[in-house]
């Protein structure tokens, strides 16, 4: 698949499934959840479906553990941010959260690769 329409049609999946989750995230209740559902799991089967045609099972299972190893990274970024922010303030709290977040998607990366 070419290039350019490859990137089209992760836009276009990603953008219509962006809008049935937003849909499913008006329909639940706390109105609080709609962002989960709106984005991260709509660009994620959008990404993995344009990645499963073009690439196969073995570059989907790349692309999931990847997926894995970033959520993880982001879940450490979460936990840390929230002191490092109160101890050190707004700038170098991320500042520090993000090298961190860095570190541990590098080495996640390095252990499902």
């Amino acid at each position: 698949m070419d290039d350019v329409w490859l990137l089209v049609a992760r836009g276009v999946l990603g953008g219509v499934l962006v809008m049935c989750f937003a849909l499913l995230g008006e329909a639940t209740s706390p109105k609080r959840f709609a962002g989960i559902f709106a984005a991260a799991p709509a660009v994620a089967i959008g990404g993995m479906t344009i990645t499963a045609v073009d690439g196969g099972g073995e570059a989907l299972q790349r692309s999931g553990l990847g997926m894995i190893a970033g959520a993880v990274a982001l879940v450490a970024y979460c936990a840390l941010a929230v002191p490092l922010v109160r101890r050190f303030g707004a700038l170098a709290g991320s500042a520090w959260s993000l090298i961190l977040w860095a570190a541990v998607a590098w080495l996640g990366w390095m252990v499902v690769s």
